[in-house]
């Protein structure tokens, strides 16, 4: 008996960005960039497929930072905005202001 996929086009598009993402990881820990993020797993890319159809009021970008690129160190953060922009397009909030950024704190 075979049983309809619950794959929506929205998530088969939220999982080709996921692993697009994780190709570029491993293409930057390949040219000795980005040392602190692993290599995503299966697992990690559960994670972030979860959480987006769990939270869908966050956009995927965000997502990303907290599961596949949450313990990137100060000096692969450099890095993200332009790797989130490859797979995620440009964003269209300012970054500026996040205090977690330390833009805006004061």
């Amino acid at each position: 008996m075979k049983t309809k996929s619950r794959t929506t086009p929205d998530n088969e598009d939220l999982i080709l960005r996921v692993v697009r993402l994780g190709q570029l990881i491993r293409g930057h820990r390949a040219e000795g960039r980005m040392q602190s993020v692993p290599p995503p797993t299966i697992f990690g890319y559960q994670a972030m497929v979860r959480m987006a159809r769990k939270m869908p009021h966050l956009t995927p970008d965000q997502v990303a930072l907290v599961t596949v690129l949450g313990n990137a160190s100060p000096e692969d953060r450099k890095l993200i905005p332009g790797l989130l922009n490859q797979v995620f397009g440009l964003r269209q909030e300012e970054t500026d202001n996040d205090p977690a950024q330390g833009g805006g704190m004061f």
